[in-house]
């Protein structure tokens, strides 16, 4: 009975205006059917702030989202938080979803480290530096080309932050760094770390993406790459296609550090203001064809297995790569 992990997903800023709007039991009754026909185990769920609340807002967003989370799993009895390994397995072998909580952008700790004491006690297990922006610890990569000055990796305090996530035991997830901020990173770090949701540069040319020797960085921290299904980076963007970079992964990290972090968001759009869609298009945003969200998690091993690949190695892409890190990295 493989753990099937999705390393990265924004339901909580679906969640959350939802709640506004007076709904209840939003995982409860709509987002846990849909993950239990994907049949997904374990998700890490991301704070993230839209382009809106930046810069002074974000502490304030990053704490409503996690009332947020805490007031769902009130309500829901499938589901718990989860803050250690001992209760990803707890959630497993109990039958309820388990849900990780992430950061993706470090915009609402600023720059006062204690702040992320603060978030740590609150449950955050997974730390992304940067979104598509520059932050106080590090510069992003961009989605698209902008005009701007020199770049550049992580700043003094961004190693500070790195170093405390990793004596805290918050897993470092690399997937929006800029190529500098992602060296300094190996640099400086001593623990697996995770791309949680980045594809194959060589496949697709897109600065989001990672070139072989960044792939074999993250295999060599101990750490698993797990694939994006946006459509901006795969071309042409189809179920095939995200195939082909899940099997490079393999080639080039090795399958003991390949998953899935599909970054499923199109549903995002209703809430995106035209700043934010300005600056992600919706083309960008939605899946690839073929693979259109979390109900069709499992489609992922099914094609697997028509590729050649054997149970074993098909249940550590699927989610035991993901757990094992966490296992390794988690405090008890």
């Amino acid at each position: 009975m493989a753990i099937v992990f999705d390393a990265h997903s924004d339901i909580l800023n679906d969640i959350h205006p939802r709640r506004l709007l007076g709904e209840k039991e939003v995982i409860e009754k709509f987002w846990a059917p849909k993950m239990r026909k994907g049949k997904i185990d374990i998700r890490v769920v991301a704070i993230y702030s839209d382009i809106q609340y930046l810069p002074e807002l974000a502490l304030r967003r990053g704490l409503d989202l996690i009332a947020t989370l805490y007031e769902e799993i009130e309500e829901s009895p499938s589901s718990m938080l989860c803050t250690t390994y001992a209760d990803i397995k707890k959630a497993k072998d109990t039958g309820k979803i388990g849900f990780v909580l992430g950061m993706e952008g470090a915009e609402p700790l600023g720059s006062d480290i204690q702040v992320l004491r603060i978030f740590y006690k609150l449950g955050l297990r997974v730390l992304g530096l940067t979104h598509a922006l520059r932050t106080y610890l590090a510069d992003g990569s961009f989605l698209s080309p902008k005009k701007a000055g020199q770049i550049g990796g992580l700043t003094d305090v961004g190693v500070a932050f790195l170093e405390q996530a990793q004596d805290m035991g918050i897993i470092i997830d690399v997937s929006h760094l800029n190529d500098p901020s992602f060296w300094d990173v190996i640099k400086f770090v001593q623990v697996p770390i995770i791309a949680s949701h980045s594809n194959c540069r060589k496949l697709r040319d897109h600065p989001r993406n990672l070139t072989d020797e960044q792939i074999k960085a993250v295999a060599d921290t101990g750490g698993v790459i797990g694939v994006n299904a946006c459509g901006l980076f795969v071309q042409p963007p189809d179920l095939n296609h995200l195939m082909d970079h899940i099997e490079y992964l393999v080639k080039i990290g090795g399958v003991e550090h390949t998953g899935l972090g599909p970054d499923f968001a199109d549903y995002l759009l209703e809430y995106m203001t035209e700043k934010e869609r300005a600056r992600i298009p919706d083309e960008w945003i939605r899946p690839v064809d073929g693979f259109s969200g979390d109900e069709e998690f499992s489609k992922i091993a099914d094609e697997l297995a028509k590729r050649g690949y054997k149970t074993s190695d098909i249940d550590l892409i699927m989610g035991e790569n993901f757990a094992r890190v966490f296992r390794d990295v988690l405090k008890p």
